[in-house]
């Protein structure tokens, strides 16, 4: 049997660095180490939410449905959002409400995504299209990689 990369498992992975990620920027002191940490973020949220909606929301769409692939993006956008706030504030006050805010919107968009999107897309898809699918999340991250850039978070 042939080793299959999942991609529930890749994204859930993703979702695990970001959380650290903004856990460190919680504590975080203005200076380079911070702005390091809000580059990395930006770069690896960035990829991450590009692989779902490129490679993951059309199948959600199709076989889960076209109302969580259409809220999952609207929380990609407000994701966005926060990422740029939390850019423009890196050594500004207010850095940490924006830490929070943005946090508490990935939470949510990761719990529904890891509890009720992704067991319903496994259920519903064979073997063979998951596999096909974790193909093109492992190789999207792998080119992202090899251009020298972070991975995906």
């Amino acid at each position: 049997m042939d080793v299959m990369n999942d991609p529930v498992a890749i994204l859930k992975r993703d979702h695990r660095e970001v959380a650290a990620m903004l856990s460190t920027l919680e504590s975080s002191k203005p200076g380079a180490r911070r702005r390091a940490t809000v580059e990395k973020l930006a770069s690896a949220l960035e990829l991450h939410m590009a692989i779902e909606e490129r490679d993951i929301y059309p199948v959600v769409a199709r076989v889960v449905g076209k109302e969580e692939a259409v809220e999952a993006g609207v929380e990609h956008r407000l994701a966005r959002e926060g990422l740029s706030k939390l850019q423009k504030l890196v050594d500004e006050p207010g850095f940490g409400a924006a830490v929070a805010m943005l946090t508490a919107g990935i939470r949510h968009h990761v719990k529904e995504e890891e509890h009720e999107v992704f067991p319903e897309l496994k259920r519903k898809i064979d073997r063979d299209q998951l596999a096909a699918l974790g193909d093109r999340v492992a190789d999207a991250k792998k080119v992202k990689k090899v251009r020298g850039r972070p991975r995906a978070a």
